[in-house]
């Protein structure tokens, strides 16, 4: 166990080997040597709950559990390139964009503290708010695409994409949320 864990990040990033990828719109984009482990570990955990559906075969429960795969690993690029483009707009953007295993990380260097609420508030708005924008396109594209690989895809694509949204709203350590409520609180109490 080390520090980490708590925030659900896999490795230990004091430890880990990180590998830098280049920049993307200005911010540095840097993987952990164990990211690799994020489908696996994503393919199996849901494998796993899937257990609780009894009326599924093992080829439905497989099949399942590829497309939630594929979808948290695209949910998870929209959300950081949500955060990316807020962060752009209340010009002040992450320096670093770091991905683990099992999540991605928004590095910011120096002083945060003497950064405006409103800017806190619009970098951490950028996930949650694309990802509910996503989650709502795939509902209407829902009926329009043919049974098979695509539409259930696009049924994980709706649920993942919901579950990263409202879920990044609520106030839990190392989720946006609690940086949205904080300084909502913060520009309230100013008033």
């Amino acid at each position: 166990m080390h520090k980490y864990n708590k925030f659900f990040i896999f490795e230990n990033l004091d430890k880990v080997r990180k590998i830098s990828l280049g920049k993307f719109w200005g911010v540095d984009i840097v993987i952990t040597s164990l990211v690799w482990l994020g489908p696996f570990l994503f393919f199996a955990l849901h494998f796993v709950v899937n257990f609780l559906n009894l009326g599924l075969s093992l080829e439905q429960r497989l099949s399942q559990s590829l497309y939630f795969t594929i979808a948290v690993e695209i949910t998870t690029v929209i959300h950081a390139l949500g955060h990316i483009i807020s962060g752009k707009i209340v010009k002040s953007p992450m320096d670093e964009l770091l991905i683990t295993a099992l999540r991605d990380v928004n590095r910011y260097h120096g002083d945060q503290s003497q950064i405006k609420n409103t800017t806190h508030l619009g970098r951490a708005l950028g996930g949650p708010v694309i990802n509910i924008i996503v989650g709502v396109i795939c509902i209407f594209l829902a009926s329009s695409i043919p049974a098979g690989f695509w539409s259930n895809l696009n049924a994980s694509m709706i649920s993942v994409n919901l579950f990263f949204g409202l879920g990044g709203f609520l106030p839990i350590p190392s989720v946006d949320g609690v940086v949205i409520w904080r300084e909502i609180k913060n520009l309230i109490s100013k008033k």
